[in-house]
């Protein structure tokens, strides 16, 4: 009898620890983080005749960052063979708290409002190459940039951003070709659950 009681207690016991070695183990296994998800199209329309060269990338093609630091916050969509890509830089003193709404793009008549845009085109070798960039304090630009979310314990960030850079030189010809047609280039797109990272 007491045999049996004293292998009835060990059983017990080692189950109880092995329950609680379970509990813990799953306790200490973080939750796998989303997989962040962006996109992008660009068009462009000339101003003489309207027509366009639209682009729509697909989300395997493209790749988004985000970054800060004491000075500023930025995010950055462009396809991984960088032929053309935005960046969005937000002043710190700018964002909410929270980092969540919308924010308004900085253009070459109002350099007092909250993002600074920068759009690069890498031209093919064909056209000569090198790489053709957009300025929001040297272009007129319209549209608005807004974080929906932020994870604060996972660090992720996500939002939507609408850029149009108005009357633009047209990026798809040689660099000197003059002159060159004017254009408004137009890129729009989204970033979901982009990890946010610490820089100096």
């Amino acid at each position: 009898m007491n045999y049996n009681a004293t292998l009835s207690l060990l059983l017990g016991l080692t189950l109880a620890f092995t329950a609680g070695c379970d509990k813990d183990d799953r306790e200490e296994t973080p939750e796998p983080l989303p997989e962040p998800t962006v996109t992008y199209s660009r068009s462009i329309v000339y101003q003489d005749n309207g027509q366009h060269r639209d682009t729509t990338f697909q989300a395997p093609q493209l790749k988004g960052s985000v970054t800060q630091n004491a000075q500023s916050l930025s995010v950055s969509v462009e396809p991984i063979t960088r032929t053309e890509g935005i960046g969005f830089a937000l002043d710190r003193t700018k964002l909410a708290a929270a980092l969540t709404g919308t924010y308004t793009l900085k253009t070459l008549r109002d350099q007092t409002l909250n993002v600074d845009v920068r759009y690069y085109y890498e031209q093919s070798e064909s056209l000569g190459g090198g790489t053709i960039l957009y300025f929001s304090n040297m272009q007129h630009v319209t549209g608005s940039f807004t974080i929906s979310s932020y994870d604060a314990k996972r660090q992720l960030l996500s939002g939507t951003y609408t850029a149009t850079l108005t009357g633009s030189s047209d990026p798809t010809v040689a660099y000197g070709t003059f002159p060159k047609r004017k254009c408004d280039i137009t890129v729009t797109g989204t970033f979901a659950n982009v990890p946010l990272k610490q820089v100096e």
